[in-house]
């Protein structure tokens, strides 16, 4: 009888033990999972609905008629705008009446009554522009001529409402009968014109901001979160930095030689270079599964989101193709204003492969592949005013004005106007 019992207290241990390593394994340290580790070795994550973000603009423009213009590069903004202009651009995919603007000038589609325009800092690709509608083609959206654009401008007239497809100084319009068009109005709050602070020059096809004689603004202030709180780097504080690139940072070996900061294990690799740029290199195995366009930037996009360093607001600020992989460029919003680099930043002293953006992700089949930055985070110091003095002509003229503000590592960074 006590062997028995001895025997039935060894196999509930034994069950408890292999009940407590499960739960230990499976459910409180879910990176060290089996069934996820299967998952990330063999199969690509599964993509997140990000496809809204390719349609963003860089920037929403709205007017009203008086030659005065509000500009915004919120996500927020193009976010509210763009519940009024969806519908605008899906009917003119479907149903829109082409009537060719031959000679037609931008400056005077865009100066009589409301208008609302979506500028994009590359030029959309009219193939794929209608997929993120969920449209297979454009039609009957394809003019002879018309393969790309970079603005679309929408004229909320109820009597006559029309969206305008523009790049460089060809203009693509269409209008539609009221009955086609939902019952929604552009109800703007514009402000009065002395706030509304851009105009639009007709020779460059630009809108330029409007400056006072006496012209003021906050620099950009530039801050690096992979630096200890003394502003040093220091390798056991950049590791805290990059963890979340590792589904189990047990697993992380560290080093440091020649300036760089390393940290990688089997499948991952993360640099941080003597450049001030963040590095990722993933190792996985690459399905063969059929992936598109769509779900490469979904994945793109949805992998800058997650990284706790990017705390500016981004956007997609062009992409390729290269081979089987889709390479995609973001840059920053601050301030209510891009920042762009207006050099290419090095990674290395004998760099063949600079940054050309802040911010480049490399997919291959619904996998990132490869994933740069560079480490800084910029903000605007509202505690100064600089004081910037212009000659009145140049005023009068309406003369765009690029500031040099300050930089690190002599990047030049322009955010005053910006023409995609």
């Amino acid at each position: 009888m006590l062997a028995m019992l001895k025997s039935a207290a060894i196999l509930a241990l034994a069950a408890l033990a292999i009940i407590l390593t499960v739960q230990l394994w499976l459910v409180h340290i879910p990176n060290r999972a089996f069934f996820p580790y299967m998952q990330a070795r063999f199969m690509a994550a599964a993509p997140p609905d990000e496809v809204a973000e390719f349609l963003r603009p860089l920037r929403v423009i709205s007017g009203v008629g008086d030659g005065y213009f509000d500009i915004d590069y919120s996500a927020q903004a193009a976010a509210m705008f763009w519940e009024f202009g969806r519908p605008a651009l899906e009917t003119a995919m479907r149903q829109g009446a082409f009537h060719e603007l031959d000679g037609a000038e931008l400056a005077e589609i865009i100066s009589d009554g409301p208008v609302l325009i979506f500028e994009y800092a590359f030029p959309m690709d009219l193939t794929l522009f209608p997929q993120f509608f969920g449209q297979r083609s454009a039609t009957p959206l394809n003019p002879p001529g018309m393969t790309h654009f970079t603005r679309v401008i929408i004229r909320p007239d109820a009597a006559n409402f029309s969206v305008t497809f523009v790049c460089d100084r060809y203009i693509w319009q269409y209008f539609f009968p009221p009955h086609l068009m939902p019952a929604v109005l552009l109800e703007l709050e514009i402000p009065d014109p002395g706030y509304r602070r851009f105009v639009f020059n007709a020779g460059s096809q630009s809108f330029y901001p409007r400056f006072d004689i006496n012209f003021t603004y906050h620099p950009v202030i530039i801050s690096n979160p992979y630096q200890n709180p003394s502003g040093l780097l220091h390798l056991s504080f950049i590791a805290g930095r990059v963890e979340h690139f590792f589904n189990n940072p047990a697993t992380i070996n560290r080093g440091l030689s020649g300036g760089v900061y390393t940290f990688g294990n089997l499948n991952t690799v993360v640099r941080y270079l003597p450049s001030d740029v963040i590095e990722y290199t993933s190792f996985r195995t690459i399905t063969r599964a059929a992936t598109d366009f769509m779900t490469d930037f979904s994945v793109a996009h949805a992998f800058v989101a997650a990284d706790p360093n990017v705390r500016n607001d981004f956007f997609l600020a062009g992409y390729e193709r290269r081979g089987r992989e889709n390479v995609f460029w973001f840059d920053y919003i601050v301030g209510n204003f891009p920042l762009v680099s207006i050099e290419n930043w090095y990674t290395g002293p004998h760099c063949q492969d600079p940054l050309r953006h802040p911010i480049e992700v490399v997919v291959d089949h619904g996998r990132v592949v490869r994933y740069r930055k560079i480490a800084y985070v910029f903000g605007v110091d509202l505690s100064t005013t600089v004081g910037l003095a212009l000659p009145a002509e140049a005023v009068r003229a309406g003369f765009p004005v690029r500031s040099t503000l300050n930089t690190a590592q002599h990047l030049l960074l322009q955010c005053l106007e910006h023409t995609p």
